[in-house]
């Protein structure tokens, strides 16, 4: 993933995990996520009622969100919104994937994609790290424009949780770190905060799209992980993204 989850240990205080939070290398060893037997889990979708935090409450007994890890995501953040709709996506209550320009809009101000969106070298590789994992692929192997930074170290975790996705997520990592090396040099520093948000919520999509191709009793899990390395790389990717 881009450089704040490869180099030295970051520590951060979010919401979304409980007390500080460790960013640890993609080549440290990590327990592989905890899955339970599908044969085991129902597969209905949840009826839900209530405040965000009495859904999230309902979902917590959930026999697929059982695991330690969805579990400390659960307990962490019982208000959070953005947990509640992209679990709703794992259960086919929202669609599967979101919409990372809408998102970014409705964060930024509906004003913010006007004055961001760049053409040339610029515009190609906002398409690039705005885009699908099959797009970047395509992209990389016969790209528009010379001198653009290909490489990607990666994908790491939030360590303390055992989140084992960093391989299941790598696809959509290479996309992130594609944006962080390219975009800061070839963007105006004004629209930055669009650009790198932009950036960041892409690679929600692509997580979720990643999430979604796996099977229903998988995806809840899948789904809550995504949550926090998104949160991670909103709160803490400035850090890396300069020039």
């Amino acid at each position: 993933m881009n450089r704040i989850l490869n180099h030295r240990p970051l520590s951060l205080r979010l919401g979304l995990l409980i007390g500080t939070l460790t960013l640890a290398s993609c080549s440290q060893q990590m327990a592989p996520a905890t899955e339970q037997p599908d044969a085991a889990l129902p597969v209905a979708a949840p009826v839900l009622s209530g405040s965000v935090r009495e859904q999230l409450a309902q979902l917590s007994q959930r026999p697929e969100l059982q695991d330690a890890d969805s579990q400390a995501i659960l307990t962490a953040n019982p208000d959070d919104p953005a947990l509640l709709e992209n679990l709703k996506r794992a259960y086919g209550l929202l669609p599967a994937q979101g919409d990372a320009a809408a998102l970014t809009a409705e964060q930024l101000g509906d004003s913010a994609p006007l004055t961001a969106q760049a053409t040339g070298k610029a515009g190609y590789a906002q398409t690039v790290a705005w885009g699908s994992v099959r797009n970047y692929r395509a992209q990389k192997a016969s790209p528009r424009y010379s001198g653009l930074d290909w490489r990607s170290n990666g994908c790491s975790a939030p360590s303390g949780f055992g989140l084992g996705y960093s391989e299941t997520f790598r696809p959509a990592c290479d996309v992130h770190d594609f944006g962080y090396r390219n975009l800061p040099d070839l963007t105006n520093k004004v629209t930055w905060p669009y650009n790198k948000t932009r950036t960041d919520n892409a690679f929600l999509d692509n997580m979720q799209a990643i999430c979604a191709a796996k099977s229903l009793v998988k995806r809840p899990a899948c789904y809550a992980a995504a949550t926090a390395y998104h949160r991670v790389v909103l709160v803490a990717g400035w850090a890396n993204w300069h020039r």
